[in-house]
Protein backbone atom coordinates (compact mmCIF):
# COMPACT_ATOMS: atom_id res chain seq x y z
CA UNK A 1 0.00 0.00 0.00
CA UNK A 2 1.36 3.37 -0.77
CA UNK A 3 1.20 6.05 2.29
CA UNK A 4 -0.11 8.18 -0.17
CA UNK A 5 -3.55 6.26 0.05
CA UNK A 6 -4.84 6.24 3.19
CA UNK A 7 -7.28 3.41 5.04
CA UNK A 8 -10.98 4.72 5.47
CA UNK A 9 -13.15 2.61 7.38
CA UNK A 10 -16.67 4.25 8.16
CA UNK A 11 -19.52 3.19 10.47
CA UNK A 12 -23.19 5.01 11.11
CA UNK A 13 -23.80 4.47 14.55
CA UNK A 14 -27.23 5.41 16.01
CA UNK A 15 -26.01 8.05 18.43
CA UNK A 16 -25.81 11.79 17.97
CA UNK A 17 -22.33 13.23 17.24
CA UNK A 18 -22.28 14.86 21.07
CA UNK A 19 -22.03 11.35 22.47
CA UNK A 20 -19.77 9.45 20.31
CA UNK A 21 -17.44 12.14 20.95
CA UNK A 22 -17.66 11.73 24.02
CA UNK A 23 -16.80 8.63 24.19
CA UNK A 24 -12.96 9.79 24.19
CA UNK A 25 -13.07 12.34 26.76
CA UNK A 26 -11.71 10.20 29.81
CA UNK A 27 -9.49 7.33 29.92
CA UNK A 28 -12.06 5.37 31.86
CA UNK A 29 -14.46 6.01 28.79
CA UNK A 30 -12.37 4.95 26.36
CA UNK A 31 -11.06 2.08 28.02
CA UNK A 32 -14.44 0.38 27.91
CA UNK A 33 -14.72 0.08 23.98
CA UNK A 34 -11.23 1.02 22.47
CA UNK A 35 -10.38 -2.58 21.50
CA UNK A 36 -10.61 -4.50 17.94
CA UNK A 37 -12.41 -7.08 19.82
CA UNK A 38 -14.74 -8.60 22.83
CA UNK A 39 -11.39 -10.90 23.52
CA UNK A 40 -8.57 -7.98 23.85
CA UNK A 41 -8.58 -6.00 26.51
CA UNK A 42 -7.01 -2.07 26.54
CA UNK A 43 -5.00 -0.36 29.66
CA UNK A 44 -4.54 3.27 29.40
CA UNK A 45 -0.89 4.06 30.55
CA UNK A 46 -0.96 7.73 30.01
CA UNK A 47 -3.83 10.05 28.56
CA UNK A 48 -4.36 13.78 28.17
CA UNK A 49 -6.97 14.64 25.84
CA UNK A 50 -6.69 18.01 24.88
CA UNK A 51 -4.56 19.70 21.73
CA UNK A 52 -0.98 18.36 22.55
CA UNK A 53 -2.20 16.05 25.20
CA UNK A 54 -0.11 12.39 24.79
CA UNK A 55 -1.83 9.13 24.78
CA UNK A 56 -0.14 5.57 25.26
CA UNK A 57 -2.51 1.95 25.27
CA UNK A 58 -1.24 -1.31 25.69
CA UNK A 59 -3.62 -4.02 24.03
CA UNK A 60 -3.90 -7.64 25.87
CA UNK A 61 -4.21 -9.68 22.91
CA UNK A 62 -3.31 -12.74 25.49
CA UNK A 63 0.34 -13.79 26.19
CA UNK A 64 2.88 -13.21 24.84
CA UNK A 65 0.89 -10.15 22.40
CA UNK A 66 0.66 -7.28 24.80
CA UNK A 67 1.57 -4.30 21.74
CA UNK A 68 1.81 -0.86 23.05
CA UNK A 69 0.74 2.70 20.38
CA UNK A 70 1.40 6.08 21.73
CA UNK A 71 0.29 9.40 20.16
CA UNK A 72 -0.36 13.22 20.60
CA UNK A 73 -3.38 14.65 20.04
CA UNK A 74 -3.16 17.11 17.06
CA UNK A 75 -6.68 18.33 16.88
CA UNK A 76 -9.68 17.90 19.04
CA UNK A 77 -12.79 20.10 17.46
CA UNK A 78 -15.53 18.83 19.72
CA UNK A 79 -17.80 17.32 18.33
CA UNK A 80 -16.89 17.11 14.73
CA UNK A 81 -13.37 15.73 14.68
CA UNK A 82 -10.44 14.15 16.54
CA UNK A 83 -7.02 14.06 14.96
CA UNK A 84 -3.78 11.81 16.57
CA UNK A 85 -0.68 10.22 15.75
CA UNK A 86 -0.50 6.99 15.97
CA UNK A 87 2.93 5.41 16.70
CA UNK A 88 3.40 1.32 17.86
CA UNK A 89 6.24 1.10 20.34
CA UNK A 90 8.46 -2.13 20.63
CA UNK A 91 8.65 -5.04 19.70
CA UNK A 92 5.76 -4.19 17.21
CA UNK A 93 7.21 -4.82 13.94
CA UNK A 94 5.27 -1.58 13.24
CA UNK A 95 7.76 0.50 16.01
CA UNK A 96 8.68 3.88 15.41
CA UNK A 97 6.73 4.39 11.87
CA UNK A 98 4.49 7.78 12.47
CA UNK A 99 1.21 7.75 11.35
CA UNK A 100 -2.07 9.85 12.16
CA UNK A 101 -5.58 8.71 12.85
CA UNK A 102 -8.48 11.10 12.07
CA UNK A 103 -12.17 10.35 13.86
CA UNK A 104 -14.73 11.93 12.14
CA UNK A 105 -18.56 12.62 13.45
CA UNK A 106 -20.88 13.61 10.89
CA UNK A 107 -24.14 13.92 12.09
CA UNK A 108 -27.27 12.41 10.22
CA UNK A 109 -31.01 12.38 10.43
CA UNK A 110 -30.35 10.49 14.06
CA UNK A 111 -27.28 8.79 13.62
CA UNK A 112 -23.99 9.57 12.97
CA UNK A 113 -21.29 8.64 10.32
CA UNK A 114 -18.57 8.23 12.02
CA UNK A 115 -15.36 7.83 9.75
CA UNK A 116 -11.86 6.99 10.70
CA UNK A 117 -8.75 7.61 8.08
CA UNK A 118 -5.54 6.42 9.20
CA UNK A 119 -2.95 8.09 7.39
CA UNK A 120 0.81 6.40 6.49
CA UNK A 121 0.26 2.49 6.78
CA UNK A 122 3.46 1.35 4.99
CA UNK A 123 2.22 -1.73 3.55
CA UNK A 124 -0.68 -3.91 2.16
CA UNK A 125 0.00 -6.66 5.83
CA UNK A 126 -0.65 -3.89 8.19
CA UNK A 127 -3.42 -2.06 6.44
CA UNK A 128 -5.47 -5.06 6.39
CA UNK A 129 -4.45 -5.41 9.83
CA UNK A 130 -5.35 -2.11 10.94
CA UNK A 131 -8.58 -2.22 8.84
CA UNK A 132 -10.05 -4.87 10.34
CA UNK A 133 -8.78 -3.55 14.04
CA UNK A 134 -10.71 0.31 13.11
CA UNK A 135 -13.91 -1.79 11.73
CA UNK A 136 -13.95 -4.13 15.18
CA UNK A 137 -13.05 -0.44 17.53
CA UNK A 138 -16.14 0.81 15.50
CA UNK A 139 -18.58 -1.99 16.25
CA UNK A 140 -17.23 -1.80 19.97
CA UNK A 141 -18.05 1.39 19.99
CA UNK A 142 -21.69 1.03 18.45
CA UNK A 143 -21.97 -1.89 21.47
CA UNK A 144 -20.73 0.76 24.05
CA UNK A 145 -23.87 3.43 23.18
CA UNK A 146 -26.47 1.04 22.94
CA UNK A 147 -25.19 -0.01 26.41
CA UNK A 148 -25.40 3.36 27.92
CA UNK A 149 -28.57 4.02 26.08
CA UNK A 150 -30.23 1.32 27.76
CA UNK A 151 -28.95 2.20 31.05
Amino acid sequence: MSESVPLIVQRTIAAPCERLFSAFSTADKLAQWFVPSPDVQVSVLVYDFKEGGAFRLRYDMGEPRRPVVAGVFEAIDRPNRIAFTWVWQAPDPLEGVPMTVVFEFKSRSGSTDVVVTHYGIPSDGACTVHEAGWKGTLARLEARMMETHTA
